[in-house]
């Protein structure tokens, strides 16, 4: 599934390059759509019961996935052409995209357009100061592709969960966005925020599943424990009676013994 991520102002550091002494006003921007390590914003904004914060695992994005994509920067993740500002296509274009340790940082020079000399004034001014990209994560590979954490944490009386991001498979674009808060209410998010609920639910019912699993074994060890130590106790005391007649028998034996020698 193709999703979004809005990354807040004060991580994404999206700024125009300053120009050097002497050279015309820069048209390079500069920013990093992608951090390692930090948690999201709340994917699950309607759940009454828990909040859901997403953490993209360092080692998730690879180097070979950027060379092997063909990855746009736009605006607001639209598909027209005029709001194509740059592209990296297989590692190489008009878009750079290096992984720096904790984070992805982009840059790219804006093409002589009308969008994109708009966006740079914008940026100038300060108007537009967000970034995001779309991605694809392998969400079924609950091992080495997406896992989900209870902490010990709550907020604003929720549970606090953790979304962990091992992979991601697909990078599809970067985008300079005008409103990042139209993330949290987007039809596309409301869908993530469902399909994040179903799969915590699901995981929940496999760990209630696997805890009755759990006492049922438990149970059944503990009962033919007992069952064990009835039969050995059983068998103590039949060894026991068994000794005890063995005795009788040898002490009636040595009786009769001096009987009988008492008439010799």
């Amino acid at each position: 599934m193709k999703q979004t991520r809005f990354i807040p102002i004060e991580n994404c550091g999206l700024q125009v390059r300053e120009a050097q002494e002497g050279q015309a006003e820069s048209r390079v921007v500069e920013g990093m759509p992608i951090m390692f390590g930090r948690r999201s914003i709340n994917l699950t904004p309607r759940n009454e019961e828990r909040e859901v914060y997403e953490v993209l695992e360092p080692g998730c994005i690879t180097r070979e996935l950027i060379e092997q994509s063909d990855i746009v920067l736009n605006l607001n993740h639209s598909n027209k052409v005029t709001d194509v500002l740059g592209r990296c296509r297989n590692g190489n274009g008009t878009l750079s995209l290096e992984l720096r340790g904790d984070h992805v940082e982009c840059s790219c020079e804006l093409p002589n357009t009308n969008n994109a000399n708009d966006t740079l004034e914008l940026m100038r001014r300060g108007d537009i100061t967000g970034m995001s990209f779309a991605f694809e994560d392998d969400w079924q590979d609950r091992e080495n592709g997406v896992s989900y954490e209870r902490t010990s944490e709550m907020h604003n009386g929720k549970e606090v969960w953790l979304r962990h991001v091992k992979r991601i498979t697909g990078l599809y674009d970067v985008a300079i966005v005008t409103h990042p808060a139209y993330e949290q209410t987007s039809v596309a998010t409301r869908e993530l925020s469902d399909s994040i609920d179903k799969a915590i639910d699901e995981q929940l019912k496999q760990e209630r599943m696997a805890e009755n699993e759990q006492k049922t074994r438990e149970a059944q060890e503990e009962q033919e424990r007992k069952e064990r130590e009835a039969l050995e106790e059983q068998e103590r005391k039949e060894r026991e009676r068994i000794a005890r007649q063995n005795l009788m028998r040898q002490r009636a034996r040595v009786i009769n013994q001096e009987i009988d020698n008492l008439f010799v």
